[in-house]
């Protein structure tokens, strides 16, 4: 009886024994480590114990990875990819969720009863003067500004002539003015001297816009007692020059914009203020405020003369402020004081 106690016993540690070495085993299948550890049975009456064969699918899908591990690496690679990288930063220390959305005011309606006085006046804005410098930001250049909003469209444009915007054109034939456009040329092959004709695009030159015409319309309201002003059209003059000798010949009027179909564009366009210590201002600002400086070279006239017809050299310019102080005294005779 005591030696079949005893023989039970060791068949029951031969089962324990066993079934650690196997679980030991699929441990060293999966990490490739520790040998396997195989029992010797030494008692002929202890249980057989099957071991299960370890298949060759797992330790291939180790090895060799499966498609699901190949994603994993695609994913990696594509999120440390240029293209996925975000490297879109902030210009300025805020949030910039006005700059771009805004939306241009209407001017006040004004009834044709109210207004017992009006003049046109054109002006020209000088860029190269130190007051205009503002009009050639580098960052936002005012004549980028002009010809992006005529060639997507969305200001009315005129011939150069045309300043009483009767008859639109297309925003192709108003570059062509400054000599913008696509043209033919003769090609010769240098290496069998032979000629063909290729189509080129001219690109304008728009450093050689020194200069911008208004064309304005000063009235006096009598319903609010206050001379007024609204700008209804702007021009840029192209300083054209001979191509051969390189002397300056003429500044040509390029187009007529009408400034009241501008005013969204300029709104939404940053402009530099070229007063110290100030906030950014847009386009329309610029305009709506009068920052900037300018001379009259003509008035509206039974003969329609500008200033430089019937006067010469510096006369030009003293008949030029005393337009503008006409203006100013119309309104101020107008008050007793």
């Amino acid at each position: 009886m005591k030696m079949q106690i005893n023989k039970l016993k060791l068949g029951v540690l031969v089962v324990l024994v066993a079934t650690l070495s196997v679980s030991f085993a699929q441990d060293s299948t999966i990490y490739g480590t520790a040998p396997v550890v195989t029992p010797t049975s030494t008692v002929e009456a202890a249980p057989s114990v099957t071991t299960p064969t370890p298949t060759t699918t797992t330790l291939d899908s180790l090895n060799n990875p499966m498609p699901a591990s190949s994603t994993v690496g695609t994913t990696s690679t594509s999120s440390s990819s240029t293209g996925s990288v975000k490297t879109e930063v902030m210009k300025l220390p805020w949030m910039q969720e006005i700059t771009g959305k805004r939306v241009a005011m209407s001017y006040e309606p004004i009834r044709e009863a109210d207004v017992f006085w009006w003049k046109t006046v054109w002006r020209v804005i000088d860029l190269r003067e130190k007051l205009n410098l503002h009009f050639k930001w580098p960052q936002h250049p005012f004549i980028k500004i002009l010809t992006d909003a005529v060639e997507s469209g969305n200001a009315q444009v005129y011939a150069g002539m045309d300043d009483d915007f009767t008859t639109p054109i297309d925003p192709k034939e108003a570059m062509s003015v400054a000599g913008g456009g696509v043209d033919s040329i003769w090609v010769t092959d240098p290496g069998t001297g032979l000629q063909s004709l290729q189509v080129i695009t001219k690109e304008v030159s728009w450093n050689n816009v020194n200069k911008l015409r208004l064309k304005e319309v000063w009235f006096f309201n009598k319903q609010t007692s206050t001379m007024e002003v609204r700008i209804m059209g702007i021009c840029p003059l192209f300083d054209n020059y001979d191509p051969t000798t390189g002397d300056f010949r003429a500044s040509v009027p390029v187009f007529w914009v009408y400034f009241p179909s501008l005013r969204q564009t300029l709104v939404n366009t940053v402009a530099f203020n070229p007063f110290p210590n100030g906030v950014r201002l847009n386009w329309d600002q610029v305009f709506a405020l009068r920052l900037f400086g300018s001379y009259i070279y003509k008035v509206d006239n039974v003969q329609d003369f500008r200033i430089q017809d019937y006067k010469s050299g510096i006369d030009i310019l003293y008949e030029s402020e005393a337009q503008k102080q006409n203006l100013f005294n119309f309104e101020h005779d107008l008050w007793e004081y």
